[in-house]
């Protein structure tokens, strides 16, 4: 009996390879296209997590700084959004590029 893991790929050229065939120009093309997206996601990411560590530095500093408990509120509402959104980025980025593949292939591999 064949195990449905043996059929995951966790890899986009891999799904691709399947969906349209071993080497074929449209396999070809797909894994190129996920390829160069990946690449400039990963630059972004590099890009808006630097923003958001500066942003954070200026919150913390802010919190800091406070005298109201109103102001020390605020920064720390703030300061909870920032990590949950960079948290919530990174784990998103993480599903679409490494983990999806895997989910869709095996579907694919499933034979109704």
């Amino acid at each position: 009996m064949k195990s449905l893991l043996n059929a995951v790929t966790f890899s986009w050229k891999a799904y691709f390879d399947v969906v349209f065939g071993a080497g074929s120009a449209a396999a070809e093309a797909a894994a190129k296209a996920v390829n160069i997206i990946e690449t400039s996601l990963w630059i972004i990411i590099g890009v808006v997590g630097l923003a958001a560590v500066i942003y954070a530095v200026y919150l913390g500093f802010n919190l800091a700084r406070a005298s109201e408990q109103g102001k020390r509120d605020e920064a720390r509402k703030h300061l909870i959004t920032v990590v949950i959104s960079i948290v919530v980025t990174l784990v998103l980025v993480i599903f679409f590029l490494y983990l999806l593949p895997g989910i869709l292939g095996a579907f694919k591999s499933v034979k109704l």
